[in-house]
């Protein structure tokens, strides 16, 4: 089975995506890797899991069921989260010119294998 780091390393390599992180919901970096860029990983992890507490929050109170992915674009970029199951959370830090539909998918298709190597 490869390893979360191998895993995420091959995450980064998709065109427009800046960072990968999986994120425990105490807020501590699981593992992270970035394309190169100078993203402070542990601040990536402390601001995640607070803001998926608070979607989740949202989706409770809107009455829409349990949160299975966020995205939040800003100015210079998006952010694209997802649960790897009760404990965990993958974060995508992407630019603004990458493909939002195809960060979507690759946070849905590679979710489970990373969630099997927690």
């Amino acid at each position: 089975m490869p390893s979360i780091k191998s895993l995420l390393s091959e995450l980064v390599k998709v065109e427009g995506i800046n960072a990968a992180v999986v994120v425990g919901r105490d807020g501590f970096v699981i593992e992270g890797m970035t394309g190169g860029g100078r993203l402070d990983i542990e601040a990536v992890g402390a601001v995640i899991s607070t803001g998926i507490g608070s979607s989740e929050v949202m989706g409770q109170s809107l009455k829409v069921g349990e949160m299975t992915q966020a995205m939040i674009e800003y100015k210079d970029g998006v952010i694209v989260m997802g649960l790897l199951g009760k404990n965990a959370i993958l974060a995508i830090v992407a630019d603004s010119k990458a493909n939002l539909g195809n960060v979507r998918y690759q946070l849905k298709q590679r979710s489970p294998e990373i969630e099997r190597a927690l």
